[in-house]
């Protein structure tokens, strides 16, 4: 019987000490306001080089699409690049004359507006910039503006 009640004290002595332990938290737990506590976590835990790239690849995929195409894409918006530097891979022409540029980002882009101006080869370099209005324009080598859309 003496053997039972050390037994029983022990176990209890045991459980009462697990409880007593505090449980190990982070310093961001504490945190009520969800942005605050967010912003902590961010900042304690910071994204992989890997977690960065691949961010900055889907921006670039992103970049150009209209709102329910960059939706469907993804499902948070992120915040997109203001301009893409990408090089030409083919420049076709549609029946109507319109030119539709390929572009080694894996983006193709119609030029809206029916001009002469601003030749393009393969090979260029060109840049890619938000407009006003929601509209793009794809800058040449040569510096020449064109109003763009992104087709794919």
């Amino acid at each position: 019987m003496h053997k039972r009640v050390v037994w029983g004290l022990t176990v209890l002595s045991c459980a009462w000490a697990v409880s007593a332990q505090d449980v190990p938290t982070h310093r961001c737990a504490a945190v009520l306001d969800p942005l605050p506590r967010l912003a902590c976590y961010d900042a304690s835990f910071p994204p992989t080089q890997a977690v960065r790239a691949a961010e900055a690849d889907r921006a670039v995929r992103a970049f150009g699409r209209n709102t329910q195409q960059a939706s469907a894409a993804a499902g948070a918006q992120q915040s997109a690049p203001a301009q893409l530097t990408a090089k030409v891979l083919a420049v076709a022409y549609q029946p109507d004359g319109t030119r539709i540029v390929s572009l080694d980002s894996r983006q193709r882009w119609a030029l809206t507006e029916a001009s002469s101006r601003g030749p393009l080869a393969e090979g260029e370099v060109v840049v890619i910039r938000k407009a006003a209005m929601g509209s793009y324009m794809l800058v040449t080598a040569a510096g020449v503006a064109l109003r763009a859309r992104r087709i794919d």
